[in-house]
């Protein structure tokens, strides 16, 4: 009975996410309103949920299913459920993003897209005890929705313009950490001080407990106005000048999950790069490594290259390198 009773389960999430995943799947504006109560359920979304609160849970939920899934599986059910896709880009549209080579029958893809969501509905009755609560508490008190940032490059000289919205994923967050690597050792000794080292918080919040993590990473904490319920939005903006880039690269490695990351760097245009490469999803010690073969990049006539990534995994960087000038 307990085993008739887990598949009448794993079967009815399996048919709910069957429809989430109609249209443009987790991106579709009325997600919320079309969210079943098993998935509700297995991300715990409560009667008294706002919208925006709903799509939080259901989309960190979904997420933490899909990072149960064998690493082969993981890009299909991403895919699948419109993680990491165009915005208009519709579930057939989609479905032609999992044909290989010559294997572009619509029956096997859509085979494949099924198979992928029993497999994420069996994940959510792994346990007895599953639910949102502890999907959410495993990718940490928040995570980063949106991360845009503009360099601008001037000779050694940099400038960063980070804009940074976060979502919490606990009731009560009243503060994030954040981290920036700069070029020169500094001294570890003393409190060390923000504008010093060229680190201004624009807005969204006020900075504090400053510290020196390792004589050229200084880490220090961003409080919001005031603090923020679980699937609550916060963003920040901040401005960074650096004397010096620590290397011709610039990643973005998360601590937790991160949605959206866009990057424009503005070269100068008196000495700019030899080439210029992508870099997506290498192990921190090798995202400076210039050897590998990775993505070229271009620059357009304002000097500039831009690119994006989504569903960015911790420990992971994303960025662009570059060889200088000379």
């Amino acid at each position: 009975m307990a085993q008739e009773a887990a598949e009448a389960k794993i079967n009815a999430l399996s048919v709910e996410l069957k429809l989430l995943r109609k249209g443009v799947g987790v991106q579709a504006k009325n997600l919320p309103g079309v969210v079943g109560e098993e998935l509700r359920a297995v991300c715990g979304v409560r009667e008294d949920d706002n919208p925006g609160t709903v799509r939080a849970k259901v989309l960190a939920g979904l997420r933490a299913l899909i990072d149960k899934l064998p690493e082969s599986q993981r890009k299909t059910a991403r895919i699948v459920l419109g993680f990491g896709t165009g915005a208009d880009q519709r579930y057939t549209a989609r479905l032609e993003l999992l044909g290989t080579g010559a294997d572009r029958n619509i029956r096997t893809m859509q085979r494949r897209a099924d198979d992928v969501v029993y497999l994420i509905a069996e994940a959510a009755y792994e346990t007895p005890s599953a639910s949102a609560g502890s999907l959410v508490s495993s990718e940490g008190p928040w995570h980063t929705s949106a991360l845009a940032v503009r360099l601008t490059l001037s000779g050694a000289a940099a400038e960063v313009f980070e804009t940074r919205r976060i979502v919490s994923h606990v009731a009560g967050l009243e503060e994030i950490e954040h981290g920036v690597s700069l070029a020169r050792p500094v001294s570890t000794t003393g409190e060390p001080d923000l504008d010093g080292l060229g680190i201004d918080v624009v807005s969204g919040g006020e900075v504090h407990s400053v510290r020196m993590v390792s004589s050229t990473r200084v880490a220090f904490r961003l409080r919001p106005p005031r603090s923020l319920d679980a699937g609550e939005q916060h963003e920040f903006f901040f401005r960074i000048r650096l004397e010096e880039l620590p290397a011709p690269f610039y990643c973005c490695t998360p601590e937790f999950p991160c949605e959206s990351f866009e990057l424009n760097v503005r070269f100068d245009r008196q000495e700019p790069p030899q080439r210029i490469w992508r870099i997506d999803g290498d192990l921190s010690k090798d995202a400076g490594d210039p050897v590998p073969a990775r993505k070229p990049l271009f620059l357009d006539n304002a000097g500039e290259v831009h690119t994006g990534f989504h569903d960015l995994q911790p420990a992971r960087s994303y960025g662009v390198g570059w060889q200088p000038a000379h």
